[in-house]
């Protein structure tokens, strides 16, 4: 028996499924890339503003980044840092740019947005260094660009959910910016096994387990890489779990990534992090993500949920 969709995701997996084509993981790394560039395309809306800049992360390159704001915003605004998904593989600001601004929109936060360089182009931990660069760098001159630097949140999904953990964690480790709170939307937590929900959504719908391990691959080619804290936040000890932001978890009702989600979750919290864990229900791995379903009822709580404790985390 298929799982349960609400009829926006429903409409969405019929579609790809009377669309045909190959799946992504057999297609040439640009090939897949320019899949979710063309589901992704859309006007932006008007009523938020973007700068872009580059800030330079060492012997990792130069980062392009953009600053998201909400237009005729006055005074020093809050910052968050959005680390997107896409398995470190596919994403961009054009691919993230209507979520980003909604979450702008909701919160009243500026999002800060950098575009790290895709695998297999660069690898673990490239990604994750190109990403604190900016972090430490709005941290550091975010006055510059009109933002406030005192505290701020990380979002990430999927991937960039795995990505927000680690800014989390370098930050702890490096003593760097305050992290006031993070949001992670169905993120990855754990490179190094498979989870219950491997088995019960092998084959999807949308996000599938050989999909998933072609992500992996391309990011994480060593093994020994995915049994870090790091390469899987999953396996962090108890001290370091402990000296994580305040959180919020969404995971989805059909996806592999669903337990693991829900597992770091379990793990925070008996840490003693403040950390909340939801399951959205009759949803698809990028609800939130894609322009496709991101209009159902649950897509839209969502986002403003994770808008609302933005906005009450960075006051």
């Amino acid at each position: 028996m298929a799982p349960y969709l609400d009829p926006i995701n429903q409409a969405f997996i019929d579609a790809g499924a009377k669309a045909g084509g190959p799946p992504l993981h057999e297609l040439p790394f640009i090939e897949a890339r320019n899949v979710l560039e063309g589901l992704q395309e859309h006007k932006p809306a008007s009523d938020v503003t973007t700068e872009d800049i580059e800030v330079t992360a060492g012997s990792s390159g130069t980062v392009k980044t953009v600053i998201y704001k909400p237009a005729n915003a006055k005074g020093e605004l809050p910052i968050a840092l959005y680390t997107h998904g896409g398995g470190w593989i596919l994403g961009s600001p054009q691919t993230h740019d209507r979520l980003v601004r909604d979450l702008v929109r909701e919160s009243g936060a500026a999002l800060v947005f950098p575009y790290y360089t895709p695998a297999p182009d660069a690898q673990f931990p490239v990604q994750f260094e190109q990403s604190y660069a900016v972090l430490e760098y709005i941290w550091k001159n975010g006055r510059n660009h009109g933002l406030k630097t005192n505290k701020i949140a990380l979002i990430g999904d999927s991937a960039g959910g795995h990505m927000a953990i680690a800014m989390s964690y370098l930050s702890s480790q490096r003593s760097g910016p305050p992290i006031a709170y993070q949001v992670l939307f169905y993120p990855v937590t754990d490179t190094s096994r498979e989870s219950s929900t491997f088995t019960t959504f092998k084959d999807g719908p949308y996000l599938s387990v050989p999909l998933l391990k072609w992500m992996e691959g391309s990011f994480l080619p060593n093994d020994a890489d995915r049994k870090t804290a790091l390469g899987s936040p999953l396996l962090m000890g108890t001290q370091d779990l402990a000296k994580m932001p305040p959180t919020l978890i969404i995971t989805c009702s059909v996806d592999p990534l669903q337990a693991e989600g829900e597992e770091f979750g379990h793990r925070l919290q008996q840490a003693g992090v403040d950390a909340a864990v939801f399951r959205a229900d009759g949803v698809i791995h990028d609800f939130v993500l894609l322009n496709a379903t991101a209009g159902s009822a649950t897509g839209v709580a969502a986002v403003e949920l994770a808008a609302l404790k933005l906005r009450k985390a960075l006051a």
